[in-house]
């Protein structure tokens, strides 16, 4: 199994990915949104932002939904 794998790297192209694939898609992307390069940047980093802030609310819900309430010290219970 070990050998399968060491002669499977050649195989790989040396770049991350390939330049030709990565220009079509560009292409279809382009032609399907119709949208400029800064729409483009301000879209994805809307994307970026938004995870984060859907996570922690979601998990602010969940917790209000399910009635948690932090632990309290034995100092705080008197």
């Amino acid at each position: 199994m070990f050998n399968l794998i060491l002669w499977s790297i050649p195989a790989h192209h040396p770049g991350s990915a390939d330049p030709d694939l990565l220009e079509w898609i560009k292409f279809r992307l382009d032609h399907l949104l119709d949208l400029g390069p800064w729409a483009v940047v301000a879209l994805l980093g809307l994307v970026v932002l938004l995870i984060p802030i859907s996570v922690v609310t979601l998990y602010l819900v969940q917790r209000r939904r399910l009635g948690y309430e932090p632990r309290r010290s034995h100092e705080d219970q008197s």
